[in-house]
């Protein structure tokens, strides 16, 4: 029984295991990334500026260092928040309203810039307004069904009345998907929150 032990262990929990370090690592690494570059920001200043070449004392310098891109983390922490809120501001809605209006008049770059934008926020609004429910869609074939997420009824002068536009991600990148325009009465309601939906899109249906 002994001997068994670890390898029913292994058998039962070391995929269960893996779920909980891949997000867990992913967050680390990107954490490590940004502390890394922002580091390194000192090397753009002048040989003779830098704390390396000022401070004999080399752990000096690395406290200098350190102290440098602990107060550049927060200025930028303060500064993309400070974009958030000016975002939401008057002068702030105009100016972005008008750097994307600039962005739409861009041949290929605008496309891409409308769908990351729209999908984003879609994606960052807890409460799902971007998308109004989410749904089952019988997909890509008659008898299995995927999770979509309804982003409007569909309009068009050639398409049919009582079509809805919904979109189908995939797993487990769910930014990547297809848009279908489909009949409403041909779609199921899954009574899912859009957050439930995403865990189950990303967990490939184990977290449900």
């Amino acid at each position: 029984m002994k001997m068994q032990l670890p390898q029913g262990l292994l058998k039962k929990h070391f995929f269960s295991g893996i779920l909980v370090v891949i997000p867990l690592a992913a967050i680390v690494w990107i954490s490590v990334a940004v502390i890394r570059s922002l580091g390194s920001l000192h090397l753009i200043l002048p040989m003779q500026w830098r704390p390396e070449t000022v401070f004999e004392d080399q752990t000096l310098a690395g406290l200098v260092n350190f102290g440098i891109t602990v107060g550049l983390t927060i200025a930028l922490a303060f500064g993309i928040s400070f974009l958030g809120w000016a975002s939401k501001q008057y002068l702030g809605k105009k100016f972005l309203g008008l750097l994307s209006e600039l962005i739409h008049h861009i041949p290929v770059i605008r496309g891409v810039y409308s769908a990351l934008d729209q999908l984003l926020r879609a994606l960052a609004s807890g409460d799902g307004q971007q998308f109004s429910r989410v749904v089952y869609v019988e997909y890509p074939r008659k008898g299995l069904w995927a999770i979509a997420f309804v982003t409007g009824e569909a309009r068009g002068p050639a398409v049919p009345p009582h079509h809805l536009n919904v979109y189908v991600p995939t797993t487990p990148n769910p930014t990547s998907g297809f848009h279908l325009i489909v009949p409403e009465a041909e779609v199921r309601d899954s009574q899912l929150s859009v957050e439930n939906a995403f865990k189950t899109i990303l967990s490939l249906g184990i977290a449900q």
